[in-house]
């Protein structure tokens, strides 16, 4: 499967790639403030220029701290399906860690109904069937079974960029926001990112759901 990635050894390398990536002095990356656009900008550029063997790397250290989150009391976990193309945290590796060591936690992934704008949530098994959208994610077939947002403990977001304050930048689309607004008041929210923050992004709005935690394959941002 794409998705298998044999583990890389030298953790030192992935910790130096990680920081000569963040600190380019060209890129001014840790400027004080961005705008969300100029972060979509900076970031997607970034992962862009992620070579194979970093991205190996990289995932799999996220995927390292991923298995420090306290999973007691979690019954329902919701994960986006990434497009590895595209180089985005690579969340298959940690649907197989989970259903591997956590089998009773029920996994939860989206699809994107383009009619309301909104995601509906639906169980992902093993061998189960998916297809891609127009805009190329991996998504469940539709007659897979429905889970409501109330349901959710902990979701692990999909992301471009993220601040020190816990704010996330998304894809523009509104899809998530409108996702955590809909789910209980102490769902657990966090970040998925392969690089780390910015100080600050500096349009924030009223309406932005910020992230209690955000993982790097570096570490795991509290909030």
């Amino acid at each position: 499967m794409e998705w298998q990635f044999t583990r890389v050894a030298d953790e030192e390398k992935v910790a130096a790639d990680f920081r000569r990536l963040l600190f380019l002095p060209r890129l001014d990356y840790f400027q004080w403030m961005f705008t969300k656009a100029e972060c979509r900008l900076r970031f997607k550029t970034m992962r862009d220029g992620l070579s194979k063997d970093q991205y190996v790397r990289f995932n799999r250290s996220l995927l390292d701290e991923a298995k420090k989150i306290p999973l007691v009391g979690v019954n329902c976990i919701h994960l986006f399906l990434p497009i590895v193309e595209q180089k985005e945290p690579n969340t298959f590796l940690i649907i197989e860690y989970l259903t591997a060591t956590y089998p009773a936690i029920k996994i939860v992934v989206p699809r994107s109904d383009v009619q309301s704008n909104l995601l509906t949530h639906h169980v992902f098994g093993h061998h189960q069937e998916l297809v891609r959208n127009k805009w190329g994610i991996l998504e469940p077939h539709e007659a897979t079974e429905p889970v409501e947002e109330h349901m959710i403990d902990l979701i692990f977001l999909p992301l471009l960029a993220f601040d020190q304050q816990g704010n996330r930048v998304g894809y523009g689309k509104g899809y998530y926001d409108r996702f955590l607004n809909a789910c209980k008041p102490d769902v657990q929210k966090i970040g998925l990112s392969l690089f780390g923050p910015v100080d600050q992004i500096a349009d924030v709005e009223p309406h932005d759901v910020p992230l209690d935690k955000c993982i790097t394959p570096e570490k795991t941002w509290v909030f």
